[in-house]
C-alpha cells in the first residue's frame, strides 16, 4: 500500500522545484535469494539550534514466515516466500549500545543467541522484541 511521507519527511519535486508530501511504496521487480529487512531504529528531527536524535524502540511483529509474492511486479512470482533465519538485535542508545544476534541451525531448527564470545538456546518466543533491528530471511 501507498504512504505519504509525514511532514518533515517532504521530497524535493525536480519538476516543480518544490517540496512536496509525496506517496512512497515498497515494490520488488524479483525475489532474491536471501531477503535483508533493515528496520528503522533511529529518528532525526531538526530542531531550532541543533537535530534531535532518538531511538525507536517499538515491537515491529514481523512473521517467521514472509510471502511477499503480491509485492513482486516481474514475470516470475514464484518462490517469494521466506522464512526467517536470522536477527541481528541492538540494544542501548544513541550514546552507546550492544549488538546481539539470534540466529537458526537448519540442521536441528534450534535458535541461538550470540553474545559476543557466549551462546545460548533462546526460545522462539523472544525473537520478536523492540531490540530487533535487521532481519534476514532466505527463500
Amino acid at each position: 500500500r501507498k504512504e505519504q511521507l509525514g511532514e518533515n519527511d517532504k521530497w524535493y519535486c525536480p519538476h516543480c522545484k518544490e517540496h512536496r508530501r509525496a506517496f512512497k511504496k515498497f515494490d520488488l521487480w524479483s525475489a532474491p535469494e536471501i531477503l535483508i529487512i533493515h528496520l528503522k531504529r533511529f529518528s532525526y528531527s531538526q530542531g531550532t539550534y541543533f537535530v534531535h536524535r532518538d531511538k525507536i524502540e517499538n515491537v515491529v511483529d514481523f512473521p517467521m514466515e514472509l510471502d511477499v509474492s503480491g509485492r513482486v511486479l516481474g514475470p516470475t512470482r514464484e518462490g517469494a516466500v521466506y522464512e526467517l533465519y536470522a536477527i541481528s538485535n541492538h540494544s542501548g542508545g544513541l550514546g552507546g549500545g550492544h549488538y546481539t544476534a539470534f540466529a537458526r541451525n537448519f540442521r536441528d531448527n534450534t535458535w541461538y543467541n550470540f553474545n559476543d564470545s557466549h551462546v545460548s538456546k533462546v526460545d522462539v518466543s523472544r525473537l520478536v522484541s523492540s531490540m530487533a533491528y535487521v532481519l534476514f530471511y532466505r527463500r
